[in-house]
């Protein structure tokens, strides 16, 4: 065979050019056209384009001629592309009548679907040129072509008469079994009843904490359909060997006790009864595979092969953590929920159930109650209900359990290192876990459990295999869309009530400032917005400016500035109270920098030092709240700041909000500035700062990049590390190299020198690596997360955390036994186990009691069963169902019937 072939591509020009022209001819045509062929479908590029721009004409809501086609992509640039206006007459001329445009659209399709076989062909030559795992690229092959198939399809729509009949079709046939149970029943009666059996396409998750008895429950569930039932099923065991497992059957079968099959010590009647049951067993339809660390990409394809060969009606996994991705995944969290999507799809693809089972968290065990919970199966933590997200649309900060139930935009960290939109898909109460209070350096704090993923240099890890030093990312910046249109006027007065004014109920409003510009611009603003004639009383080196209502207030008459608090969300309350409304979240670039200039005039400072030439940039306040919403602020105009607390004797902590380094202190003084006298200096102090040499130590990479990615990328190049310092104007100094952090600037530097782009990417990327400063232990909490799809993070109090993905199953039982967690069970939990149904996307939950020997290892119905409710068959008149449809819904007639 040729190592390489060349063929031209299957088209047809002029049907292409009487599909566009039928169009043309007839614009109904395209209703037809458009469910069967997409732009790449056609191969003439001209044809491509003009396709495309039909779609987007009829999209606008245009009548559709040539005329108006021309016009449209002249308007786009696009015309000359296409041949210009002889090429569109053309096309006109080729045009195919009404009639026959479905059946040639078809043949286009056939031809669109040949070229991309043929694409995929070729590159399966290529890749196989160069892999070195068969495995993956059969199952790329076969990705690739079911896609193709997929593109064959084309969805039709029916008239609900000939829906009903199909579904009257279906209920008739179920009418007629014995049981109500419509898929493979499991051979637990209360679970049959409760799910209806295990149903094609569904993936079932069976997940317990160890010693619970998971694969024992799942050979029980092997048992009653293979061995019983005689249902070709398949069992993938990562964990048990196969001889283990025929123990296993032959112990539930027998009855003897699987400590004396695994110790030999039987006598002639139980090695007889061991015989003959096993020979039983042996003529049973079940398949073992007890590959260790199977693959997804593996388990499919034998999976795929069982199916074809012996038609397996279902699949077992043991178990889930324990199967690896064929891919390499950021964490194991991601790699998980990659191999549960790899199930879900097998069990769509071959159209069986696939039950996984799964081991659950130590999370269970530290609650009171040990029953499981759905949060427990999920790999990811869980942040408090407090926690503040932000919505990328508005940019409002919004606490993470008013969003539950809820899809909306964040902002998370996508592969590049860049903050940027992301869709929330689902946003979800978790239940209770102990949580633990974070802080870091700038200032930050989170509340999270002990499992909740965040971010070093080299990965993702748990809280609790952080510790008080480590550096985790958190944002530098942040870019929001804004929706508030707050007036200048009220964005200044916000500012300089929320820092100097005295709002409280039963008493004068006021404010207070040693600055006479303030004291102006607000009296003035105040009698601009709401008619009040302010009143100024000096004190000893301040005055006080009151600001009384322009009418008589009444208990239905509030005072203007209350009535425009409450407008706005604010209460009047104490300094150590006071916070910012959302609406100025929610404002644009220009009006927060607006906001925090008037902010700073109040409580701020800006400070030269005449000697030393240092810059002090700083907000005080005792408010905890404000500080940290003046520090989100500040991120929104790609300002760095830390708050730092102290207190003098009794009184209050100040909570400050410092700016530090050249770079950030330029930025605030040039984009933000301070009103008032306080500002006068900043032309002064900026050319100071111009002048002075900057601090890189404000904005680094953690030193651990120099053995997780500089060693490694420079062990891919021929350069040693004497001739690496030289290259960097630094003088080599050993191993000591490694002990700091990096600059940006110098990251960017090795990077050139390294060629590598992953180290650019972290140069330039908008992580701040914030170092944790303490770790704190807490209580049991409500607590909640949420599934970002795509980058599985987010951005939650500043700082960028994991988020939990969904599971894909469509069913969930969880194993609890009682017994387990009591030294002294009484005789009813003795023997007993909980199967909990937390998850059905087709069905009930509940919980079902079944009896667990543990000497056979074997699960079983209980003697209070369910099980004749379940049996019995419905009633009578079957034969009376498609008359009494056809008599209330009038749709069906005789000839409709007579064919049922």
């Amino acid at each position: 065979m040729a190592e390489e072939f060349d063929v031209v591509l299957p088209h047809d020009d002029q049907t292409e050019r009487a599909v566009l022209g039928g169009i043309f001819l007839d614009p109904s045509a395209a209703d037809v056209v458009l469910n069967i062929l997409k732009p790449e479908d056609f191969y003439n590029q001209k044809h491509r384009i003009i396709y495309e721009a039909i779609l987007q004409i009829i999209e606008e809501g245009k009548e559709l001629d040539p005329l108006v086609l021309v016009n449209y992509l002249d308007l786009k640039g696009k015309l000359d592309k296409v041949g210009g206006k002889s090429y569109i007459a053309l096309i006109g001329n080729d045009a195919a009548p009404p009639n026959i445009i479905e059946t040639i659209a078809h043949q286009l399709k056939e031809k669109a679907i040949a070229r991309n076989l043929i694409l995929v062909a070729k590159n399966i030559i290529e890749k196989s040129k160069k892999s070195r795992d068969i495995n993956q690229l059969i199952e790329e092959a076969e990705t690739e072509i079911f896609k193709l198939n997929e593109d064959r399809t084309i969805t039709h729509y029916y008239e609900i008469k000939d829906v009903i009949k199909e579904t009257l079709r279906i209920i008739n046939e179920l009418s007629k079994k014995e049981t109500l149970i419509t898929g493979i029943p499991s051979g637990f009666y209360d679970i049959d009843r409760l799910t209806t059996g295990f149903h094609p396409g569904d993936l079932v998750i069976i997940a317990a904490r160890p010693a619970m008895g998971k694969t024992s429950f799942a050979l029980s569930i092997l048992h009653n359909i293979s061995v019983i039932e005689k249902r070709p099923a398949a069992f993938f065991s990562l964990e048990m060997s196969k001889e283990q497992i025929a123990m296993r059957l032959l112990s539930l079968e027998t009855r003897i006790r699987l400590k004396d099959i695994r110790s030999g010590f039987l006598g002639e009647d139980k090695l007889a009864k061991l015989t003959e049951k096993a020979a039983e067993i042996s003529k049973s339809p079940l398949f073992v595979d007890d590959t260790a660390s199977i693959s997804i990409l593996d388990l499919r394809a034998k999976a795929r092969k069982l199916k074809r060969e012996k038609d397996i009606q279902l699949i077992v996994v043991d178990y889930l953590q324990l199967m690896r991705s064929h891919r390499r995944t950021e964490n194991r969290q991601q790699e998980v929920a990659e191999i549960s999507r790899g199930l879900k799809a097998l069990a769509k693809e071959l159209n069986i159930p696939v039950i996984s089972l799964a081991q659950l968290s130590r999370q269970a065990e530290m609650r009171a109650d040990k029953r499981p919970q759905l949060a427990d199966l999920r790999e990811s933590g869980c942040l408090t209900g407090d926690t503040l997200v932000i919505d990328a649309d508005s940019g409002e900060l919004k606490p993470i359990k008013d969003m539950v139930g809820k899809q909306f935009y964040t902002l998370s960290l996508d592969k590049d290192y860049k903050i940027k939109k992301s869709f929330v898909s689902k946003v979800f109460y978790s239940g209770k876990k102990k949580v633990f209070l974070l802080k870091t350096k700038t200032g930050r704090e989170i509340k999270a459990s002990a499992n909740h993923p965040f971010l070093k240099i080299d990965g993702w890890y748990r809280l609790d295999q952080l510790k008080t030093g480590d550096k985790i990312a958190v944002p530098r910046l942040i870019n929001t869309g804004y929706v508030n249109k707050l007036t200048d006027e009220e964005i200044i007065l916000l500012a300089h009530l929320i820092g100097d004014g005295c709002i409280l109920p039963k008493q004068p409003y006021h404010y207070t400032s040693s600055d006479m510009e303030n004291i102006k611009i607000v009296s003035e603003i105040a009698k601009k917005l709401f008619g009040i004639n302010p009143r100024t009383v000096k004190q000893k080196n301040w005055y006080h400016l009151y600001l009384p209502s322009p009418y008589k207030l009444s208990r239905h008459k509030k005072h203007p500035i209350t009535k425009w608090f409450e407008r706005l969300g604010i209460n009047r309350v104490r300094s150590y109270e006071k916070e910012i409304p959302h609406a100025v979240f929610s404002t644009s670039k220009e009006k927060i920098a607006l906001f925090l200039r008037h902010l700073w005039a109040t409580d701020g400072s800006i400070y030269l030092n005449r000697k030393t030439k240092n810059v002090s940039i700083y907000y005080s306040t005792t408010s905890k709240k404000l500080s940290l919403q003046i520090q989100h602020l500040l991120l929104k105009l790609g300002i760095i700041s830390f708050i730092k607390q102290n207190r003098k004797g009794k009184y209050r902590i100040n909570y400050n909000v410092y700016i530090y380094g050249k770079e950030n202190q330029l930025k605030f003084l040039e984009d933000i500035g301070c009103y008032g006298i306080r500002g006068k200096e900043i032309p002064y102090i900026i050319d100071i700062l111009k002048n002075k040499k900057g601090n890189p130590n404000i904005d680094t990479v953690p030193k651990e990049i120099w053995h997780q990615k500089i060693r490694k990328l420079k062990e891919t190049v021929d350069i040693s590390w004497r001739t690496f310092a030289k290259e960097l104007e630094m003088s080599y100094c050993g191993s000591s190299l490694f002990k700091n952090s990096v600059s940006r600037s110098r990251l960017i530097k090795i990077a050139q020198i390294l060629n590598a782009f992953e180290l650019y990417r972290l140069a330039t990327s908008d992580i701040l690596w914030d170092e944790i400063v303490s770790i704190q232990e807490l209580d049991v909490k409500d607590v909640y997360d949420m599934t970002v799809e795509h980058t599985h993070n987010f951005v939650a109090n500043d700082i960028i955390v994991h988020n939990s993905i969904e599971q894909d199953a469509d069913l969930v039982m969880f194993i609890h036994r009682p017994e387990y967690y009591k030294k002294n069970p009484t005789p009813e939990e003795e023997g007993l186990a909980e199967i909990i149904i937390a998850k059905q996307r087709n069905g009930p939950t509940g919980v079902i009691n079944l009896a667990f020997i543990k000497e056979i290892t074997r699960f079983e119905n209980l003697a209070k069963s369910t099980a004749p409710h379940i049996e019995e068959k419905l009633e009578e008149p079957h034969a009376t169902i498609e008359d009494e449809f056809a008599e209330n819904l009038d749709l069906l007639n005789e000839e409709d019937i007579a064919e049922l």
